[in-house]
C-alpha cells in the first residue's frame, strides 16, 4: 500500500470530509467495494457516516448504524441479497441460532434487520461494560464459522495463523483469502488516489 502517497492525500485534503471518507473505505472496506465479502464494518467520525449515508443510498448499499459513541458511528455495510444468501449457509445458520440469532435458524424477511439489532444490542452492551464483546460478528462479516468458533473457545490464543482474523483450521485457504484482500485494498487506494468516488469503486453493484 502506498503508505507516503495515503499520507500525502489525507494532508492535502484534511479539510474534505468526502476524500477523507472515500480514503477510510478504500483501507478498511474494501474487499466488500470490490464484491470478495458480502459485509463490511468501519468506524467513522459523524460528519463522515452522514457524508457516507448520503453516498451509499445513490450507489444501492445497505447499511445499519450499531453504534454511536463519542462522536464516531460504527457502520456495517452489506448488499441485502448477497448477506441473505450467505445468512442461508447451514453452518452460518446453525451458529446464529446457537448465539441467539435466529429462533427456527432459518432466514425470513426483515431477518437481517433483526440479526443486525440485536448485533447493535450486543455491542452496545459491550461499549457500556467492556464484557462479553460478541464475537459473532466475524460469522456476520463473513469469516469462516469454524474460526470463529475456534476463536472463541481458545479466548484468542494458538491459532494457526493471524490476517484479517485469527485462523483455526484451513490455513492455506485462509491466506489465499487474505491476499485476495489485501490485493482488493491495494487496487481500491490506487483508485481513491486517482480520484474515483464510491460508486466507482464498487464494482460488482
Amino acid at each position: 500500500m502506498p503508505v507516503e502517497e495515503i499520507t500525502q492525500y489525507l494532508q492535502t485534503n484534511r479539510r474534505s470530509c468526502k476524500k477523507a471518507l472515500h480514503m477510510q473505505l478504500a483501507i478498511h472496506c474494501a474487499p466488500f467495494l470490490k464484491g470478495i465479502k458480502e459485509s463490511a464494518v468501519v468506524s467513522l467520525p459523524r460528519d463522515q457516516a452522514v457524508e457516507f449515508s448520503v453516498l451509499a443510498a445513490r450507489t444501492g448499499l445497505n447499511w445499519y448504524f450499531l453504534l454511536h459513541e463519542d462522536g464516531k458511528d460504527m457502520v456495517f455495510i452489506y448488499r441485502k441479497k448477497e448477506l441473505e444468501r450467505f445468512l442461508q449457509k447451514e453452518d452460518v445458520s446453525a451458529f446464529l441460532k446457537n448465539r441467539g440469532y435466529l429462533q427456527s435458524g432459518k432466514i425470513h424477511p426483515f431477518s437481517i434487520c433483526r440479526i443486525l439489532s440485536e448485533l447493535s444490542r450486543r455491542v452496545e452492551a459491550y461499549y457500556r461494560t467492556k464484557e462479553n464483546f460478541p464475537h459473532e460478528i466475524g460469522v456476520l462479516l463473513g469469516y469462516p464459522t469454524e474460526d470463529v468458533e475456534g476463536f472463541i473457545a481458545n479466548e484468542g490464543r494458538d491459532c494457526l495463523c493471524t490476517g484479517y482474523w485469527k485462523v483455526y483450521q484451513n490455513e492455506q485457504r485462509a491466506k489465499q483469502i487474505f491476499a485476495a484482500f489485501d490485493e482488493a485494498r491495494e487496487v481500491t487506494v490506487r483508485e481513491v488516489l486517482e480520484g474515483k468516488e464510491l460508486l466507482q469503486l464498487c464494482t460488482s453493484i
